[in-house]
């Protein structure tokens, strides 16, 4: 019986301690931090998961399609430049940032596949519910000023 009354006693004392430590390390002055997401988005004026959005970039008629559709997190789609080979590039690549989250860059190689430029891609997921990727063309390393974003719902 001592050894029952003991031990409820430590629990007891252990416990307390604990709330008491809380109480006084927690300041009712400082309010939890949050991550700094950008929530309120304008909508996108062609949603890739929809439907292909037909853009013009130095004077080419382009189209930019993904497949399958919609997109999800961590599931790898297709990006798809028809028409690209148009656009004279010697070595083109994406890179793809978040804009309203820090999800760092990721980078993906287009591959000539007739007159399209294909990447194949997998995009982080975060816990903002609505995530706009912005995929930038590059030529190597030099930003060639065209862009399409994305939105990933989770």
């Amino acid at each position: 019986m001592k050894k029952i009354l003991i031990i409820f006693s430590l629990i007891f004392i252990v416990a307390g301690a604990f709330w008491i430590g809380h109480k006084f390390m927690v300041s009712k002055e400082d309010p939890p931090e949050f991550a700094d997401v950008n929530t309120s988005l304008d909508p996108l004026k062609c949603d890739l998961n929809k439907d292909a959005c037909e853009v013009k970039f130095n004077g080419v008629k382009l189209k930019i399609d993904i497949s399958p559709r919609p997109i999800f997190a961590m599931r790898p789609f297709s990006f798809k430049i028809i028409n690209g080979k148009n656009l004279g590039l010697k070595d083109p690549n994406l890179v793809i940032d978040g804009i309203n989250m820090n999800m760092g860059s990721i980078k993906a190689r287009l591959d000539q596949r007739g007159d399209n430029l294909i990447a194949q891609v997998v995009l982080s997921a975060c816990v903002v519910d609505l995530m706009r990727y912005r995929f930038k063309l590059l030529d190597g390393e030099k930003e060639t000023g065209f862009f399409v974003d994305l939105d990933l719902k989770m």
